[in-house]
């Protein structure tokens, strides 16, 4: 359980729940014991026995006799000055009062608990996402995007279920139980003694249970995290689907993970309710028991004090033992499923950060000289990607790289803003180690103009604000005008206001990819990086989008991604990679001179 431990640090300050949760919960637990005590002089009057009168008022004391003796004086003083029903009357509307003060009490608690439990949750989804904000690229290419939704969503949800709420069960049902077997021994120690044998016995039968639903919760956990990832991957690719009519074998696979997942959640279940009914027996043999015991007592005139009144409220209390006992045999088979969500989250919490700050970061808050690449090398574990790479790109120069898929162009500038570190070499800018400088500082330097323009499902002023949060409307109009986006923003029904739908659905590509470009103008940072920028747009759009992106260029040192070699033509300089190695580099004539690999692919593209 020492995981469980990792959770406290979520709800502090503790000390603005934990005293006030426990002082409400001690008087509903009071209040609720009182209401059961007054059963008593209630069944003494209406079997017309005599009670246990002190002869004059109790001196002061706190405790349970002086409780008792004092209540009995003052209902044996009722009885006598004012009769019977009077005395009947007052109980009544003494236990009244109690079960209302009980209840309010238990209600504040509750609110108590509430604020715990929401500020537990907030904790955990806001640390959780920032740790996946945190994480390099590798991270992510390495767990599907169904698995953290899951987690950050299903695992945190199972962890407020079955470890946060049940709280309210460990630390009020323990002080219920023990604050009616003190009463109850106080009643009567012989028979209490009796009842606590079957304790240990609930308590074995629970733990057997609780073992082997444990490991059946961690494989169910794991079947829902698949089942998320199939949706989302379905739902991404829904055109895909359709257009290769794989519905069919798609709705057997789904539904393939969905039996397992019903299969198995149907074991779960069965084994978490049968800790119900299993304590409920038990307390039910417990409870015949304690009758035909207890019964044995008085009928033989072995019981003391226990007359008949006296145990028939006895056990009322030892009913009241019951629910509390259940709760807790239910509440540690719920845990079970707690323990594994809480095993997932800190897995996550846990893996390092591949791209970290360094400690003592260089103050890196513009771009000089030049960038560069010294002898870098970088692998995706065993694979490597990019070999003794040197290159060097001058300020305010155009450097294209050119090559086959998979040659390693895009790992390249993927290194120079770190979304991951070589494991050899060094990247530099103006001489200093990217790795010696705060990620905040570097990628505040770097503008990225990708093939896939991601935008947000929000408006297109927001998604153009993202490029610099401190901008107003005036500059990201200009930003939206140098890209070519203006005009047809104004055109949209909501202009600026629009909502650009998931993913920007609701844009053509070309629009998309200005709204993106739009987005890099107002950063206005002054290296640019255009990872295939116009690759997937028609004539049209790619003209446009190619002017803006010329606008873009002024002024900036800039890294082009490109397959089509008309658009990196007029480069200061293109660099040819072949299997991660640099083979050729060179203007574009120079290039075509040397009748290597760049001469294949312009002939293939028919350039001249």
């Amino acid at each position: 359980m020492k995981i469980l431990k990792r959770l406290l640090p979520f709800a502090r300050p503790l000390h603005h729940f934990l005293p006030e949760y426990v002082i409400y919960t001690l008087f509903g637990i009071l209040f609720g014991v009182l209401n059961i005590s007054l059963l008593i002089p209630v069944l003494q009057l209406l079997f017309a026995q005599d009670p246990d009168i002190p002869a004059s008022l109790p001196e002061s004391g706190f405790s349970l006799s002086y409780a008792r003796d004092y209540f009995n004086y003052q209902f044996y003083t009722i009885t006598q000055e004012q009769g019977k029903f009077m005395a009947l009357l007052f109980v009544c509307i003494f236990i009244m009062f109690g079960i209302l003060l009980a209840n309010l009490f238990r209600y504040l608690a509750v609110r108590v608990l509430l604020r715990f439990r929401l500020k537990v949750m907030e904790g955990l989804r806001n640390t959780l996402y920032e740790k996946f904000m945190q994480q390099s690229l590798s991270f992510h290419h390495n767990h599907p995007k169904g698995e953290l939704i899951q987690t950050i969503t299903g695992e945190v949800q199972e962890i407020d279920s079955n470890v946060v709420t049940p709280a309210q069960v460990l630390i009020r049902d323990p002080l219920m139980v023990i604050a009616y077997f003190i009463v109850l021994f106080f009643w009567s120690p012989q028979l209490t003694l009796f009842t606590l044998i079957f304790l240990p016995i609930t308590g074995i039968v629970i733990t057997l249970l609780t073992q082997r639903l444990r490991k059946m919760t961690y494989y169910s956990q794991e079947l829902q995290s698949r089942i998320l990832s199939f949706t989302e991957e379905s739902l991404g690719g829904i055109k895909q689907i359709q257009s290769f009519v794989a519905e069919k074998i798609m709705g057997q696979k789904f539904r393939a993970v969905n039996h397992d997942l019903v299969k198995q959640g149907k074991q779960i279940q069965n084994k978490k309710e049968l800790a119900s009914p299993i304590s409920e027996v038990i307390g039910v043999i417990a409870a015949v028991s304690l009758v035909m015991f207890g019964g044995y007592l008085i009928l033989n005139g072995k019981s003391g004090e226990l007359t008949g009144p006296k145990f028939i409220a006895y056990i009322a209390m030892y009913t009241q033992v019951i629910p509390p006992l259940k709760a807790l045999s239910q509440t540690f088979s719920s845990l079970q499923r707690g323990v594994v969500a809480c095993e997932k989250y800190f897995s996550f919490i846990d893996t390092p950060v591949a791209v970290t700050n360094p400690e003592k970061p260089v103050a890196k808050k513009d771009f000089t000289t030049a960038i560069s690449l010294e002898n870098i090398s970088f692998r995706y574990d065993q694979k490597d990607v990019l070999k003794k790479i040197n290159l060097t790109i001058p300020k305010g120069k155009t450097v294209a790289l050119v090559g086959q898929s998979g040659s390693g162009k895009s790992t390249l500038v993927d290194l120079i803003a770190r979304f991951y570190d070589v494991q050899e070499g060094a990247v530099k800018l103006d001489g200093v180690n990217v790795k010696d400088v705060s990620l905040q500082d570097l990628r505040s330097l770097i503008g990225v103009v990708s093939q896939e323009s991601f935008l947000f499902n929000d408006s297109v002023y927001n998604n153009i604000l993202m490029g610099n949060q401190d901008a107003n409307a005036a500059e990201v109009e200009d930003a939206a005008r140098v890209a070519n986006a203006h005009s047809f923003i104004e055109q949209m029904e909501e202009g600026y206001a629009t909502s650009t739908g998931e993913r920007g659905v609701k844009l053509s590509g070309g629009q998309r990819q200005r709204v993106s470009i739009a987005r890099a103008v107002l950063k206005n940072a002054p290296i640019l990086i255009l990872d295939e920028a116009t690759s997937a747009l028609d004539t049209e759009s790619e003209k446009l989008v190619q002017e803006a992106l010329n606008k873009l260029l002024t002024n900036r040192t800039s890294i082009i991604i490109a397959h089509r070699l008309s658009t990196v033509r007029h480069a200061d300089e293109i660099i040819v990679m072949h299997e991660g190695e640099i083979r050729e580099r060179g203007t574009h004539e120079e290039l075509l001179q040397q009748g290597g690999i760049y001469r294949k692919l312009v002939d293939m593209q028919e350039i001249s």
